[in-house]
């Protein structure tokens, strides 16, 4: 049964759909970035979900078929480093229209500090493995932190639910043996880190 839950967990909170999250996030925030026209809003969500979800997806099955992948969960730490090299194409792909078309600044930001975790998350897993879960969740963390600092926002209750997602997904990951203590923790904080440093940076 536990098996069952916490595989569910890190299908549910796949690092692949922490983008979109943390977009929407930002989208129904009830700051002006609220205000745009609703056809803005999902414009904004449907580039963010093929960049960031669509089409990191649809390369597997090719790579998988070349034999460069040994499972779509990429047990081993050499066989993630294409897809993600993959992944920072395709979101700056989606960076690039979002600022072509000229998005609130904060909106490419998020995306940006994206790119940068999956830069350093392919770095590391030359030498080592990370926990890209981790990565994932720190860096909704780490948004949600640096929206409340530069917008002056009580988020509490957000950021104590996004806590607890955070701690599901890390026992998750230790619990189904994908991550040590070290890979999870790191990884947390590689997301948290970068992405919170990154948006507050660029908006002041």
């Amino acid at each position: 049964m536990s098996q069952k839950i916490f595989s569910a967990i890190s299908y549910i909170f796949h690092p692949l759909f922490m983008p979109i999250l943390g977009m929407w996030l930002i989208l129904y925030s009830g700051t002006y970035l609220s205000l745009l026209p609703l056809e803005g809003k999902r414009a904004i969500l449907l580039i963010t979900a093929l960049s960031t979800i669509l089409l990191p997806l649809s390369v597997l099955p090719f790579l998988y078929y070349q034999k460069l992948l040994t499972s779509y969960k990429m047990p081993e730490r050499k066989e993630r480093l294409l897809p993600l090299l993959l992944s920072i194409v395709f979101y700056y792909f989606g960076y690039y229209i979002l600022r072509k078309v000229g998005v609130p600044s904060f909106i490419q930001h998020f995306l940006l500090a994206s790119i940068i975790c999956l830069v350093v998350a392919v770095l590391v897993h030359l030498k080592w493995k990370i926990s890209t879960h981790m990565i994932g969740v720190g860096g909704i963390l780490g948004l949600i932190s640096s929206f409340s600092h530069i917008f002056q926002q009580n988020i509490t209750i957000v950021l104590m639910f996004a806590i607890i997602i955070a701690g599901a997904i890390g026992t998750a990951r230790l619990y189904l043996k994908a991550h040590n203590q070290a890979q999870v923790y790191s990884g947390f904080m590689v997301g948290f880190i970068l992405s919170f440093v990154v948006i507050v940076f660029m908006n002041t």
